[in-house]
């Protein structure tokens, strides 16, 4: 490897894709690599929005830092978001550049479209963490089989490197459970060949926009407000991986859900019970962290 090699990770907060970035650099600091990076871009939202990390890779110490703008690989975690803007998603991909995809279902591969001369894979890294129970708080870890998967794809790091790192990073009672998330996720990624017709230029990177100068505080862009009835941003519902359920055999109707959702997505029905609002419920799994009756499940959301 030649200069610095770099990596955009899409995901969802709850993911561990914050995590798992960590992880690839203490892995790559193992391999021999001087220069490490592991740089998170979170925002203010919460639990289901998209959010993104990076990694910086080198044989010598890097010097730049900010967000990844042409990555040599992209680490897509949650498959609904390339679905909902792929070109967004695999943006500033270098030509013959690395893209590892969760992917249950090969029906996203069909509208796939990549730089020429790039390499995809994928593995079915939600099914690993279902049967493992790699879960927190009612959603899986996805993005720590996605190492696996990385380590597969472009050789960067051994699955030993990424064992130690894991064991550097986690309690003893949780290294086994994320080791073999690894270990079955590297076994099971496999290449995939798209057709010559999905294979495009490549698209350039975004660049950051100048922030104008600012005199006075009028100048200032109006501050957009969202409810559940009118969100700004739209339909928040579709950043949802995870849907709770009211089982109403067990709820008390005590409402302590209504209570304590941050988006005031539930409202209360005719009978009492609690009604979820699924147009602008994002799935963060407030509600069934506080139910005291155990009478919300998360589902995984079959959009």
């Amino acid at each position: 490897m030649n200069g610095i090699f770099e990596v955009r990770w899409h995901g969802r907060g709850g993911q561990g894709i914050v995590t798992a970035s960590k992880i690839l650099a203490i892995a790559a600091f193992n391999e021999g690599f001087v220069g490490v990076q592991s740089i998170p871009w979170i925002g203010a939202e919460r639990r289901g929005a998209q959010i993104e990390a990076y990694n910086r890779i080198s044989y010598a110490p890097i010097l730049l830092h900010s967000q990844v703008y042409a990555p040599n690989a992209v680490i897509v975690v949650d498959q609904s978001i390339l679905s909902e803007n792929s070109s967004t998603t695999i943006r500033g991909l270098k030509k013959n550049g690395f893209l590892v995809l969760n992917a249950a279902h090969s029906n996203v591969l069909s509208s796939l479209r990549v730089p020429e001369g790039c390499s995809v894979y994928v593995v079915d890294a939600t099914s690993i963490c279902l049967e493992l129970g790699l879960q927190v708080a009612g959603l899986e870890i996805l993005a720590i089989p996605m190492l696996g998967a990385f380590a597969k794809a472009t050789d960067l790091v051994s699955i030993k490197s990424l064992e130690n790192a894991i064991k550097s990073f986690f309690e003893a009672d949780s290294v086994k459970k994320n080791v073999d998330a690894i270990l079955k996720a590297y076994w099971s990624t496999r290449k995939v060949h798209l057709k010559p017709e999905q294979y495009l230029s490549p698209i350039p990177p975004s660049k950051p926009v100048r922030i104008p100068e600012i005199h006075h505080w009028t100048d200032l862009p109006p501050v957009p407000t969202s409810t559940p009835s009118k969100g700004s941003i739209g339909k928040t519902g579709d950043w949802r991986t995870h849907k709770p359920v009211v089982d109403r055999e067990k709820c008390s109707k005590c409402l302590f859900c209504w209570m304590y959702c941050p988006e005031a997505a539930i409202n209360v029905d005719s009978d009492g019970f609690p009604e979820i609002d699924y147009d602008y419920c994002k799935g963060c799994g407030v509600c069934f962290n506080e139910c005291p009756r155990e009478a919300i499940s998360m589902l995984v959301d079959e959009k």
